[in-house]
């Protein structure tokens, strides 16, 4: 699979409306925010402050910190290993920043509302401007690694997407607030000197551009036929799995491919990691981040696409939703709930995997 380059092709109406009436709008609230913070990674990021030998982000707050595969490493080796598992997720980000500059190009034509418009048009100045912090960064740190195939499929879809719904569920509310949480993570735990002075400035880009996706949706949504509205619940449904890596499709799973490139040897190594991880009751993953119950499924309840029939998956998956509080809380797959979840689903034969059978109902 050549995962330098991908296209894909989509019929878009582009919607053209005499009406400049900007109005009271939140959109247009978040418009002028916008131009208000505007930054410049040429003026604004100190590039030669960079220190090649420190880690990105504290590795304290990576669950493989607390893996005794990982603890037992040379520190040398251990090095290595959180600084390609740090640079691989960069690059990850820096993937869906290029997806998302273009989804928003596309969402500036489709979206019908002037107001919603201006949004869109910021952002992509926005995204083209964290396309370039993220690609210099990656020179720096002496390359990126290649787009993992789960993403692909992610953004392909997306981008080949003719609703502006599915788009600005996939693009903002799913993408944008995975990358969120990692900004969020990034702005608090920051180490190496350059990523800290500019990754709090991308969090605030991307703050908005969440806000974006749930102030759009939030009446569009309810407003939708059945039909479609079921096909973008099933469409989150689906990134979720494809993402959270927690119902029998382990999310990046590329990462393990860019593990392998430190002097680790994984011959010995990997049998200890899959098996360390594998035994969920002692895996200690209390107060880690997790960007699916922080961000992505409570915004996906605000904009009322987490359906009653998905409730039980979600819990197989070890997220428990309260649709009424629009809350989530983060049991993991370990948790007694998820598990007895997921012995139901396999008595009768389901496969909580696919959104279409994901209620016990």
């Amino acid at each position: 699979m050549d995962l330098s380059r991908f296209s894909t092709e989509a019929r878009l109406q582009s919607h053209f409306k005499d009406d400049y009436d900007f109005g009271d709008d939140k959109l247009q609230t978040l418009y002028a925010q916008a131009k208000r913070h505007q930054w410049d990674a040429d003026l604004d990021v100190d590039w030669g402050k960079f220190e090649p030998g420190v880690d990105v982000i504290d590795r304290r707050s990576d669950f493989m910190s607390r893996l005794a595969c990982v603890q037992e490493l040379p520190s040398e080796q251990q090095t290595q290993l959180f600084r390609v598992l740090h640079l691989f997720m960069v690059s990850q980000v820096l993937h869906g920043e290029q997806a998302a500059m273009m989804t928003c190009g596309q969402l500036v034509n489709v979206v019908p509302d002037v107001n919603a418009k201006l949004a869109a048009s910021v952002q992509v100045v926005d995204e083209a401007r964290h396309v370039e912090v993220f690609a210099r960064y990656l020179e720096c740190q002496g390359g990126r690694f290649p787009i993992d195939p789960d993403l692909k499929i992610i953004l392909e879809e997306l981008l080949a997407e003719r609703d502006w719904e599915a788009k600005c569920v996939g693009m903002q509310v799913i993408i944008e607030s995975v990358a969120l949480s990692f900004f969020r993570l990034g702005s608090e735990l920051g180490v190496e000197p350059v990523f800290k002075s500019f990754i709090g400035n991308v969090r605030d880009d991307e703050s908005r551009h969440v806000a974006y996706g749930v102030i759009t949706l939030q009446d569009r949504i309810p407003a939708l036929a059945p039909g479609v509205r079921e096909r973008l619940e099933d469409w989150a449904y689906d990134a979720i799995v494809r993402i959270g890596g927690r119902a029998g499709k382990p999310g990046f799973t590329s990462m393990l491919g860019a593990l392998a490139t430190t002097d680790v040897d994984f011959a010995s190594f990997m049998p200890k990691f899959l098996d360390e991880i594998s035994d969920q009751q002692h895996l200690d993953l209390d107060g880690l981040a997790d960007p699916i119950s922080d961000t992505v499924l409570p915004n996906l309840l605000r904009v009322g696409l987490v359906p009653e029939r998905h409730v039980d998956g979600y819990l197989a998956q070890g997220w428990r939703v309260d649709r009424a509080a629009k809350t989530v809380e983060n049991l993991h797959t370990r948790h007694s709930s998820a598990q007895e979840k997921r012995a139901e689903f396999q008595e009768r034969g389901l496969t909580f995997a696919d959104p279409r059978e994901a209620t016990l109902a």
